[in-house]
């Protein structure tokens, strides 16, 4: 009687084990079709000069690109963001300057994005690079990070210097209440803009 329950048990082990792997596979395959469709509009958005979506229903464009050297990542921003872009893209709040022009650009992230982990972990002093399509290549640092409530809205407020403030809900669950912040200051200013298509 124990050979029945035994292979009973690989059985369902194996069957589960196919449907959480075909699950990945489904999720990465959405998220690499994402990847591409936003990195395709974001190059037609540079080379045209115009607002490319990068699916023919989309209500949001590129606006910028946002490379974490050290991660090995790169994220578009979008004009603004919704629920169905938010796993991909970062969404540029549009109540703040535009990424890499002078004062404070602040791109949100929204909750339960476990596409955005790297967020919580960048450090002081990490690098973040910015490709705008207007003002160029900016280098820009790490200078502060804080978790803050759902309703402090000093760190969104305008800036006297170039800056990108980066924002996701935290602790990301149905209940949030607060916020997990990266405030990154520019450092320099590429003029020469290398392309990475």
């Amino acid at each position: 009687m124990k050979n029945p329950l035994k292979w009973g048990i690989i059985s369902l082990i194996i069957a589960m084990s196919i449907t959480i792997w075909q699950f990945d596979q489904e999720h990465n395959i959405r998220a690499w079709v994402a990847y591409n469709l936003l990195h395709t509009a974001w190059i037609r958005t540079q080379s045209s000069g115009r607002q490319v979506e990068p699916w023919p229903w989309a209500d949001t464009w590129p606006l910028a690109r946002l490379f974490v050297p050290h991660l090995g990542l790169e994220r578009i921003i979008l004009s603004k963001i919704n629920d169905g872009m938010s796993a991909f893209a970062l969404g540029h709040s549009k109540t703040s300057v535009m990424p890499g022009e002078f004062g404070n650009s602040v791109l949100n992230i929204t909750h339960r994005n476990t596409l955005f982990n790297f967020l919580k972990i960048l450090k002081l002093g990490d690098t973040l690079v910015l490709e705008s399509l207007h003002s160029g290549r900016w280098h820009y640092q790490v200078s502060a990070i804080y978790i803050v409530g759902k309703t402090e809205t000093n760190l969104v407020e305008p800036s006297l210097n170039r800056r990108l403030t980066l924002i996701s809900c935290y602790p990301c669950s149905n209940k949030d209440t607060q916020r997990y912040v990266v405030v990154a200051e520019e450092v320099e200013r590429v003029i020469s803009i290398v392309s990475n298509h």
